[in-house]
């Protein structure tokens, strides 16, 4: 054995001095070390050897498949009690390669690791280019890329995703092209990495993956940072940015991602052999510009265990089909989460995308009659500049409310649809809640292009214990009969210092019977033709 490893390190193994003598590094002044490999900040976790993946038969032509390549030089870092595999600029073309203990597989500025088309480059049961399986300390680092080259067809939709029917129903009655993209080609993922310990995601591009781009199962210290991930806005279903998957301890940060799917989603799906679900927990996402044709910054469907102590924050989202989400189907509980220091821009997608280019959806619902009822409850939403087309929602189950919302400092700019099956109507509706707290929120509507369906600026139905402080508004349409605030089967709240704005007419209004211990207290109303109506 000791015989075998020494051979090993003196094919495979170099160091730096060693590589510029060879001449494997890039040479001249100032490019040595500093750009041919830049420093990747691993906590002294890798030791310092260095395996070129062209001392192992890789061409870094495309046409030449360097899967059993780069896979050897794995084998041989790993081997070796790891290192650095490193992929020097050219053109790659391959299949699965499972990263392995103590090994950093550091793409250089000008490579490309391309998906291969032939599915017996892929290992049997790991449909993905990057994968591991129970490794500890494990990076992917440099400024290369990774190309799933992902593939589509426009077609007639097949079956109806009962998540979307009505907005379904609402394109077909508007005369919307009923027709989608779906994937063909390849059906795999760009990461796949089980039960894994330390990773480290830095400064990659991975770009149009078939299907989601990192998926993390299982993990724990997971480190995100300086990625680029995109895929077509239009075209790619299902492509994913990073799906942390039943996974904790997680850090993203100062990344750009781009994606036809969620972009940043947590989820805890049940998966084939685990007896027991692992919650997600302790991830902080920050500092990143956000753009999707589906959810941003996601929680959920998959809900089957708990999802807690999550802060998204300092982020820019840009064109997207709605700002953020929690989504909880499956009888887990979601809480303890802060959505914070954000600026939204929406725009309506195609039918087929779940959202309404609303600023945020929190549902509580069970996916089958016979899931497990779930709840969601200790969330804090704060510090948000918007510019939403769709209405905002709230919405508990009747037999278990959404709990302790607390809003603070939010600006809503309710800006005209940018598409012809109309949806939106009032800008915030919030229903089976118990505990709302609202305050510093600022609703305004676009008097330039109103819509025609838009009614209130808050509707509360079914909610018990809230106060709302310091809120401005009025109805949708200047010349409408909706109120500014409208209260169905409320009790146990108070509205105080809060201020009607010119065009009001009823500042609120409260219906049905049940309306029990609310107060009003403090209201400028001087811009409304009435203070409460009653119906």
């Amino acid at each position: 054995m000791h015989m075998e490893n020494e051979s090993i390190r003196k094919k495979g193994r170099m160091d730096r001095r060693s590589m510029v003598r060879n001449g494997t590094a890039l040479l001249g002044a100032g490019l040595v070390g500093s750009f041919a490999f830049p420093p990747v900040e691993t906590s002294g976790k890798f030791p310092n050897n260095i395996f070129n993946v062209r001392d192992f038969g890789a061409t870094g032509k495309r046409d030449d498949n360097a899967t059993m390549a780069v896979r050897s030089t794995i084998d041989s870092c790993n081997s070796a009690g790891g290192g650095t595999v490193y992929v020097p600029p050219g053109d790659y073309t391959v299949g699965t390669l499972q990263l392995k203990d103590n090994v950093n597989l550091n793409i250089e500025a000008g490579a490309t690791l391309f998906l291969s088309q032939d599915a017996a480059d892929f290992i049997q049961g790991s449909r993905t280019m990057i994968f591991a399986e129970g490794a500890e300390n494990i990076a992917v680092t440099g400024r290369g890329t990774l190309d799933g080259l992902a593939q589509y067809e426009f077609v007639e939709m097949r079956g109806i995703d009962p998540e979307i029917a009505t907005e379904i129903e609402i394109a077909r009655k508007a005369g919307v092209d009923m027709r989608r993209y779906y994937r063909t080609g390849m059906q795999t993922y760009m990461f796949i990495l089980n039960n894994c310990t330390n990773i480290l995601l830095s400064d990659i591009s991975v770009i149009n993956s078939p299907l989601w781009n990192i998926r993390l199962n299982d993990c724990n210290r997971v480190f995100i940072r300086g990625v680029y991930i995109y895929s077509d806005l239009e075209k790619g279903v299902n492509a994913d940015g990073i799906d942390i998957c039943c996974t904790s301890n997680v850090t993203i940060s100062d990344s750009l991602i781009v994606t036809g799917d969620d972009a940043i989603v947590l989820k805890t799906p049940e998966r084939r052999g685990q007896d027991k679900v692992s919650p997600v927990e302790n991830v902080v996402v920050t500092n990143c510009v956000l753009t999707s044709s589906s959810t941003p910054l996601m929680i959920g469907t998959e809900t089957f265990a708990d999802i807690r102590h999550v802060i998204f924050s300092n982020c820019t989202i840009r064109n997207s089909n709605k700002g953020f989400g929690i989504n909880v189907q499956d009888g887990a509980t979601v809480s303890d989460i802060i959505f914070r220091n954000l600026t939204i821009e929406t725009n309506r997608r195609h039918w087929n995308w779940w959202g309404s280019a609303e600023l945020f959806k929190f549902k509580l619902s069970k996916r089958i009659e016979t899931s497990k009822l779930g709840r969601v409850r200790d969330i804090v939403v704060e510090t948000i500049i918007s510019h939403p087309r769709g209405t905002s929602t709230i919405k508990g189950h009747p037999d278990q409310p959404i709990e302790n919302i607390r809003m603070n400092n939010v600006q809503i700019f309710m800006e005209p649809e940018d598409a012809i099956d109309k949806r939106s109507s009032h800008a915030l509706l919030i229903e089976n809640t118990k505990g709302l707290f609202i305050r510093d929120m600022t609703v305004k509507w676009d008097e330039g292009n109103p819509e025609p369906a838009w009614k209130s600026a808050l509707f509360l139905k079914n909610v018990s214990g809230f106060e709302i402080r310091s809120f401005s508004g009025r109805q949708g349409l200047i010349n409408g009969s909706d109120p500014a605030i409208h209260l169905e089967n409320i009790s146990d709240g108070l509205i105080a210092e809060s201020k009607a704005e010119p065009g009001c007419k009823a500042f609120i209004r409260v219906s049905k019977a049940e309306r029990r211990n609310v107060v009003l207290r403090n209201n400028n109303t001087s811009n409304a033709a009435k203070l409460v109506s009653y119906e």
